[in-house]
């Protein structure tokens, strides 16, 4: 999934929270408009950073696994070569 996919996709879930809690409190889902655009804004941002945290930790993995490969040739080679 693309980083603009995540951060809309995070921003509308943070409408659709602060629609849910004034629903909770029994005001009208759109009840004071700017805290639904903050609520947007500060879902778009956990949307990014999970973006960027999927994809270093994807980054990492990948490394580890080279190195693990790398370990797991190398064992099989010195179990041949005896």
């Amino acid at each position: 999934m693309g980083l603009v996919t995540n951060v809309i996709g995070w921003g509308l879930f943070g409408v659709g929270v602060r629609a849910f809690s004034n629903g909770i409190q029994q005001r009208p889902f759109l009840a004071k408009p700017g805290t639904h655009v903050l609520t947007a804004v500060f879902f778009s941002g956990v949307g990014t950073f999970l973006y960027f945290g999927n994809e270093r930790m994807e980054e990492l993995i990948e490394r580890r696994k080279k190195i693990l490969l790398a370990n797991r040739n190398r064992r099989k080679e010195s179990e041949i070569n005896q």
